[in-house]
């Protein structure tokens, strides 16, 4: 099974509280800790925060026209280095601890942070956001917290509202390359332990997805896919995917490199 929303909801809340003994992000260490993204419980290095910003700008192609929609942007560690990229940026969270972080430290004129999960924000949106047609849609390691039914309905209301879309959905769990991260006994016991007693969470990394499953989505859809797998200092086991029906992306595809 997969964990359900508000399971995920409470485990992001309550993550740096029960990680880090934490009540609030105070730091900009504080907001890589929040959003996990760390190596060995540090923030990862700005290297590779930078590379992961420069890969987001040229994979959606952003410009100062976009309109570009942020799904579980967190504490807006990412978002924030967008804004002068866009036009517009709309970030949606389900986590209130994680928004009140974004609305704390990074917040930005041209930047409006909703809270609300991402299924039921985009199902409203054209209610909630009358004459605005976003182009680009940005979900950054959140992939994994979703089913493949999810997916299909999150694309299916990207194409009620926009005419030309690319959607970037970034640091997914390739099941192809698990053994890659399960590299030791002691991980690979954790890893059948847990599929022995039901639990897909996989203590907060979530879901292995199959490259196919996400083509199939796609190909369904008609619409475009390609997937590259993530290099390290990145990830040897994660990868990133830029779904479109834009005529300028390339065919279908899925690379190894």
């Amino acid at each position: 099974m997969i964990m359900q929303q508000e399971n995920w909801q409470e485990f992001w809340d309550k993550f740096l509280l029960n990680r880090y003994g934490k009540e609030e992000a105070q730091t900009e260490d504080d907001l890589f800790l929040q959003v996990a993204r760390t190596v060995n419980r540090k923030p990862i290095e700005k290297n590779v925060f930078d590379t992961i910003i420069t890969q987001i700008i040229d994979d959606l192609s952003l410009s100062r026209e976009d309109i570009l929609v942020d799904f579980c942007c967190g504490n807006g560690l990412f978002t924030y280095e967008l804004k002068d990229k866009v036009r517009q940026i709309i970030g949606v969270d389900f986590s209130q601890n994680m928004l009140d972080s974004a609305h704390r430290y990074k917040s930005a004129e041209n930047i409006s942070y909703c809270l609300g999960s991402v299924a039921g924000y985009m199902k409203t949106f054209k209610r909630d956001w009358p004459g605005t047609m976003p182009g680009k849609y940005l979900m950054n390691d959140s992939l994994a917290y979703f089913s493949a039914a999810g997916l299909e309905g999150l694309l299916t209301d990207i194409l009620a509202i926009a005419k030309g879309f690319t959607f970037l959905t970034r640091g997914v769990p390739n099941d192809d390359l698990k053994w890659n991260y399960y590299n030791t006994e002691e991980r690979k016991q954790l890893y059948y332990a847990n599929i022995a007693k039901g639990d897909f969470s996989n203590d907060g990394l979530g879901s292995w997805w199959k490259p196919g499953d996400i083509l199939a989505i796609c190909t369904k859809l008609d619409l475009k896919c390609i997937i590259r797998n993530q290099e390290l200092p990145l990830s040897d086991y994660r990868m990133d995917v830029v779904i479109s029906n834009n005529s300028s992306t390339n065919s279908q595809r899925h690379s190894n490199n």
